[in-house]
């Protein structure tokens, strides 16, 4: 038996696989950089108490903050604590995305969720990864990043009367709340991320459907187009953002004359493919 952890600092994906039988399990997320180990072990200790713990052989964990030897450590000292018997395999978010989106082909694999991130991939491992540095000053292609162009048109006043109205009903904003979510409160960047469905919903109108377009072209541009051969390399996608705008995402690809591969909502599905291969 091996279990298969997809986790991100919202929720934790498990996947226990026993030949062909699969069992899942859904708990809080969890991120070394944010929350203590303690966190993690009781993730751990509830799940074991569900299946034969000693059985498990292998553990492959993939984690949003898992990139350095100290939280390998941290991830690995909580699962070994409940799963003695298993070997305790921790990789990186962006690993968990390529090998889902590629299994064992290459390609430049991007996330585009809350935040966003990207690595060109060679089947095996990660070779490039074009540093996202986070919401503040980056994360183009995120749903922050759509928040952050909504909201700076929003206050400058560069957005069309037709779509700022519906913006401030909807919302009920006006120009001292906008301020005052983003420089008195806490976690900003929460404020920012909550705007997407609004683009969504309104995406026939010509001013959400481009701005749009815009974060998309911000990603290209900052991240996508640093990576070695990017014009002759695949995209492929993974992440809520990319998945609901699936089809606005195709349509700028074929613009672009870029090559766009699958577009997956979560990478544990494909994560179940690749480790059952």
């Amino acid at each position: 038996m091996i279990i298969i952890i997809e986790s991100g600092s919202t929720k934790i994906d498990w996947r226990i696989l026993d030949g062909e039988s699969v069992k899942q399990f859904i708990t809080e997320g969890f991120n070394p950089y944010y929350h203590k180990q303690a966190l993690l072990e009781g993730y751990a200790e509830e799940i074991s108490g569900k299946i034969l713990k000693d059985e498990i052989k292998s553990i492959y964990f993939y984690g949003a903050g898992c990139s350095t030897e100290t939280n390998y450590k941290i991830v690995s000292n909580a699962l070994k604590k409940f799963f003695p018997n298993a070997f305790c395999f921790v990789y990186h978010d962006l690993l968990a995305a390529a090998r889902a989106l590629y299994g064992n082909e290459s390609g430049i694999a991007c996330i585009l969720g809350t935040g966003s991130n990207s690595c060109l991939y060679d089947g095996i491992s990660v070779v490039e990864n074009v540093p996202s540095v986070g919401w503040m000053i980056g994360d183009e292609g995120s749903g922050t990043y759509i928040g952050k162009l909504l909201i700076t048109d929003y206050v400058r006043f560069t957005m069309p009367d037709d779509i700022r109205n519906i913006f401030e009903t909807e919302y009920a904003l006006d120009f001292e709340k906008v301020m005052n979510n983003i420089y008195t409160k806490d976690n900003p960047n929460k404020f920012f991320s909550s705007f997407p469905p609004f683009i969504l919903k309104n995406i026939n109108n010509k001013y959400c459907y481009d701005l749009l377009m815009r974060n998309f072209d911000d990603f290209f541009k900052y991240q996508i187009s640093k990576y070695t051969d990017y014009k002759n390399e695949r995209l492929a996608f993974v992440g809520s953002i990319a998945y609901h705008f699936k089809e606005q995402i195709l349509e700028w690809g074929k613009k672009n004359n870029l090559i766009i591969g699958e577009i997956l909502k979560a990478p544990i599905d494909g994560l179940l493919g690749y480790h059952l291969k």
